[in-house]
């Protein structure tokens, strides 16, 4: 006989598929991932889908659902009333209550624009401050200092290519599988590449399916290779400068990491790579 009493949080967040609640524990998974995204802890998460969805408690009763320290678990909620996610009722003891998700979706994005348009005021300021201190360094070397630099996120990664691109004045040569040029073509940088003055190469590996906005693209500007590696992706800009996924787009987790270059080294060996591949590739048509 089906169990009519509700199931413990913790029985939601569950993973064994031996349960009728099975549906339901991945959705919640992915919502507490996402509520991560928008700058939540793991706790603040747990803590605000549990009031959402078992209604107000009193921080004992969040506390024993959740297993958490009481001390923590008034930590906790008093950090999503700041956030302005959880709101106490008067009563006592005091119970707390979760706002509607697509409420406090809005007061998470609201205050994340909040933010970026404090920091975007200061860039002036800072930047007129920075000049005014003398730069003290006397190079007495004349040849190049390579450069490099480790990008973690989709944000940062972006920006970065954008730079590329901005500079670009031959070829703009990305490598990469579908999956990698699908979430270049979400990020713009396809709409950036079409705005520069750059030829851009594209080389496929595996193609496994064409992806609707390569019909856009010129198909003398793309190649296909055959191959069982989904894990390359990199760009090479004008034989100067490097941008290689060490995560590309198929790795499992959800943090990406990119290194950049300008080592003429590297830059040559990554470039003859994309050549190499260009040359035993196969027309999109």
């Amino acid at each position: 006989m089906p169990d009519s009493i509700p199931p413990t949080f913790n029985k939601l967040l569950d993973f064994e598929s031996d349960t009728e609640i099975y549906k339901h524990k991945l959705t919640l998974e992915k919502i507490r991932n996402e509520l991560i995204n928008f700058g939540l802890t793991k706790s603040q998460a747990k803590v605000f889908i549990y009031l959402g969805k078992y209604g107000s408690k009193t921080a004992s009763e969040i506390a024993k659902a959740l297993q958490l320290p009481r001390t923590e678990t008034y930590h906790l909620v008093n950090s999503l009333q700041n956030y302005g996610l959880v709101v106490a009722e008067l009563s006592h003891p005091t119970k707390y209550t979760a706002k509607e998700m697509k409420e406090a979706i809005s007061t998470l994005v609201k205050q994340e624009q909040e933010r970026i348009d404090i920091l975007a005021n200061k860039e002036e300021s800072l930047s007129k401050m920075w000049k005014e201190i003398p730069f003290f360094m006397v190079e007495t070397d004349e040849s190049k200092s390579e450069k490099m630099q480790l990008l973690n996120g989709i944000g940062p990664i972006t920006n970065k290519i954008r730079e590329m691109i901005s500079s670009s004045k031959s070829d703009f040569k990305i490598y990469g599988s579908v999956s990698d040029l699908i979430r270049l073509y979400n990020s713009n940088v396809f709409d950036w590449i079409a705005n520069a003055s750059t030829n851009l190469k594209i080389v496929i590996s595996p193609l496994n399916k064409i992806p609707e906005f390569l019909a856009k693209f010129d198909s003398d500007s793309i190649r296909i290779i055959a191959s069982n590696v989904e894990n390359k992706c990199f760009i090479v800009n004008d034989k100067k400068e490097i941008l290689i996924f060490m995560r590309n787009a198929n790795h499992p987790t959800r943090q990406v990491f990119a290194w950049w270059s300008d080592s003429d080294t590297l830059v040559d060996m990554m470039n003859s790579l994309f050549e190499l591949s260009w040359e035993k590739g196969e027309m999109l048509y």
